[in-house]
């Protein structure tokens, strides 16, 4: 009876994971379609396509349009996150602001990591922006996963 009990817990918990890597997913899908349209939008709005690929203006407005999607997306997904995918229940009163900084820590370090540095990298080596971003954002979900998951969602942890 106590293996019967043990191989149901172990189900419970494997269903608990899926369901909270599809939502990961699903919301970070959505966390990276804010993403490109704040970051289309800006872009547009300040003339990217009139500056020529690799120019120090064009560089200039990739990153303006970096930032302010990245800024707008991490809002995005620290709500999402919390409510939905690692159903977090801290208020102000037992952890929310640690776990606010936690959250927007890690994914500073993914931008300086990826967005910034590799970003430009690879622009200063002749890539198309979108494609540089594209490759920017798979590299981004699988580190701010691995944050989130194991840094600033802790279960089962007093905050």
């Amino acid at each position: 009876m106590k293996a019967l009990i043990e191989k149901i817990k172990g189900l419970l918990s494997q269903k608990e994971k899926m369901r909270e890597l599809i939502l990961y997913v699903f919301f970070g899908v959505m966390t990276t379609a804010v993403n490109w349209v704040v970051y289309l939008m800006i872009t547009g709005v300040l003339g990217l396509s009139s500056h020529p690929e690799g120019s120090a203006s064009y560089l200039l407005i990739s990153n303006i349009g970096q930032v302010t999607a990245w800024i707008i997306s991490v809002l995005f997904a620290y709500a999402t996150n919390k409510k939905f995918v690692f159903q977090s229940e801290t208020g102000v009163h037992t952890g929310a602001l640690r776990e606010f900084w936690l959250f927007v820590s890690a994914r500073i370090a993914s931008l300086l990591i990826f967005d910034l540095l590799l970003f430009n990298g690879l622009l200063l080596l002749g890539l198309n922006d979108k494609w540089d971003k594209l490759l920017m954002n798979g590299l981004v979900v699988i580190f701010n996963y691995v944050a989130s998951r194991f840094v600033v969602f802790r279960k089962g942890e007093k905050k």
